[in-house]
């Protein structure tokens, strides 16, 4: 790997943290739920990045995210990342078979991450009450989904990172 692409990898690692920190500043009238802009970043990254890497930089962002809020190994960790990983796989598969638009992936994405976060919650929990709360956080995701989809989208129109990061 050459030391520009790990500096470009580096700063939208970066980028991802700051936008997962700055968006819990942001109010939402349903608990728990945020907009998903970190989600961008790795849409970016499935889409010009090797997937490995689009990982390393999904994980890190739960990884230190978690350690500057101080809940690395909490129930709140343990729902980020699941609902990170499974959100993960899903946009993964779903930008390589192509069915859907990164709109659509987006969305996907977002839906899954709920879903991850639902069962990890039941699990930590005991209890499959908490699935009453995912008809309003999956429409809340479809929403938050198309939104982070459109940016994506967007920016890959006017990007010239493939440009930066060819080896």
């Amino acid at each position: 790997m050459s030391v520009k692409r790990l500096a470009i990898i580096a700063m939208l690692t970066a980028m991802a943290i700051v936008l997962s920190i700055l968006e819990s500043f942001i109010p939402m009238f349903i608990p728990g739920v945020k907009l998903g802009l970190a989600n961008v970043i790795i849409l970016i990254m499935l889409y010009e990045f090797k997937i490995s890497e689009a990982l390393i930089v999904d994980i890190l962002r739960i990884l230190v995210v978690a350690i500057l809020r101080s809940t690395l190994l909490s129930p709140t960790f343990i729902m980020s990342l699941s609902g990170g990983v499974l959100s993960f796989v899903i946009m993964l598969i779903f930008s390589r078979i192509k069915v859907f638009s990164i709109i659509g992936v987006s969305v996907l994405g977002s839906i899954s991450h709920c879903f991850g976060q639902i069962i990890a919650a039941m699990l930590l929990l005991s209890s499959e009450a908490v699935v009453y709360y995912l008809p309003f956080i999956a429409i809340l995701s479809c929403a938050t989904g198309v939104l982070c989809g459109l940016i994506t989208k967007l920016y890959l129109k006017r990007s010239i990172t493939s440009k930066f990061i060819e080896e």
